[in-house]
């Protein structure tokens, strides 16, 4: 409670926050009781303003129901209040008023204690020897909270989130003698969460800033005040024909070799960011072949009878004419990433997309051969090259040949 002895010249600047206190000559008026909601008041006039052709760095007034004006000039926000200005005007003209005023009562009052709900379930399905399928679902809306949250800690959106997954064996829907294994990992995931105040004046209601707004702009404030992000995944992993003659292994067999391939695709937007996409790609070649040695001994049958060890050197000499382990793996990624900041403000200007992008060809080789049981050979490498690209997207003929060259050319060795 403060209060002070003043004089007010009939020319006083004038001092605005949520009202104007004015001074007759003998007594305050009754509009000096400011006991309003000062956001359910002032927040219309602000977004009267903001529809109009006012523009922001002018004063805007406009008189509420209970006889007050409001003023706005700039873009403040009612959410994030610092500090109270009251200003006093003298509406005699010609004449100076002296009185006493008072600043009494200033408190926060009529908080928003509307609760929410919350919710959440999953549902996993067995498709006997095929696989499964799982959906799973949360959710909350603005307002839910723990019982020991304050009422500023509690959620402030509505919240929506649902994952679909299929982990399946696709082998298991050909002929059994086919033999083909082909795992299968689909899965998609989204999650939208939509502000119950407008991001970029948080002291209007979303829902309000949309029923101002005509049909065309309608859908471009929902898609710039929501947080959007979705996931999609496909999954081949090691995707290979299983041996079903029961024959030995041979270097030619079709079943030494594997394919895989993943694809992953994230795309996400909220009120700062316009849009972030994130495209990978991976796709692996293998080859291993790996059969159990041999050794062969031509001598022990010479030496089969005799009961000295004189000869056991020649005796026991022995060779394996095929490698222990062919392998080779070709690994190839390729990731696009693009991201584009939202331009925010009346001057809309364009900002240009930043991008992330990579593309890398690794090689791996592996020989062991075992020419004897106590002489063995180990040779491994690795070949990490990379398929350079054009600055950007790849949206001509000639970016798009330039890739395929350097790729179909292995690529530009990075590390041997």
């Amino acid at each position: 409670v403060c209060s002070t002895n003043t004089c007010i010249p009939a020319t006083s600047p004038i001092l605005l926050f949520f009202g104007l206190l004015r001074v007759g000559r003998c007594h305050a008026e009754a509009v000096n009781n400011l006991r309003q909601d000062a956001v359910e008041q002032a927040a219309p006039a602000k977004q009267a303003r903001n529809v109009s052709s006012t523009p922001p760095g002018q004063v805007f007034r406009q008189v509420q129901g209970n006889g007050h004006t409001y003023s706005v000039m700039g873009s403040p926000n009612l959410g994030e209040i610092k500090g109270i200005l009251i200003g006093v005007e003298n509406t005699n003209a010609g004449e100076p008023v002296c009185g006493e005023i008072w600043a009494n009562e200033l408190r926060l009052s009529s908080l928003d204690e509307k609760g929410g709900y919350a919710a959440l379930g999953r549902v996993d399905v067995t498709l006997a020897d095929l696989g499964s399928v799982s959906l799973s679902a949360n959710m909350h809306t603005k307002g839910f909270g723990t019982l020991e949250q304050r009422v500023n800690e509690r959620y402030r959106d509505d919240f929506f989130q649902f994952d679909v997954t299929a982990n399946l064996e696709l082998g298991k829907l050909l002929p059994k003698k086919v033999g083909m294994s082909i795992p299968m990992l689909a899965s998609y995931t989204q999650s939208v969460s939509t502000p119950e105040y407008d991001p970029y004046d948080q002291d209007i209601k979303l829902k309000d800033k949309l029923g101002e707004a005509s049909g065309s702009q309608k859908d471009s404030i929902r898609n710039a005040a929501i947080d959007f992000t979705s996931t999609t995944t496909l999954n081949f992993t090691n995707v290979k024909k299983t041996k079903t003659n029961g024959k030995k292994p041979k270097i030619y067999d079709v079943e030494n070799v594997d394919v895989s391939y993943s694809y992953l695709k994230t795309s996400s937007h909220n009120p700062l960011i316009e849009y972030n996409d994130v495209t990978r790609h991976r796709g692996a070649l293998g080859y291993n072949f790996a059969p159990q040695p041999k050794f062969i001994t031509p001598f022990k049958k010479y030496f089969k009878k005799t009961k000295h060890h004189w000869f056991d050197l020649i005796k026991d000499f022995n060779f394996n004419y095929v490698p222990t382990q062919l392998s080779f793996r070709a690994d190839i990624t390729r990731q696009f990433g693009v991201v584009k900041p939202r331009s925010i403000g009346e001057d809309k200007y364009a900002i240009p997309e930043t991008y992330d992008k990579y593309f890398v060809f690794q090689r791996d080789y592996i020989m062991r051969w075992k020419f004897t049981q106590s002489l063995e050979l180990d040779y491994t490498a690795t070949n990490n090259s990379r398929i350079d690209e054009p600055f950007g997207r790849l949206d001509t003929k000639a970016k798009k040949d330039s890739v395929w060259k350097n790729l179909l050319k292995g690529g530009r060795n990075t590390v041997f």
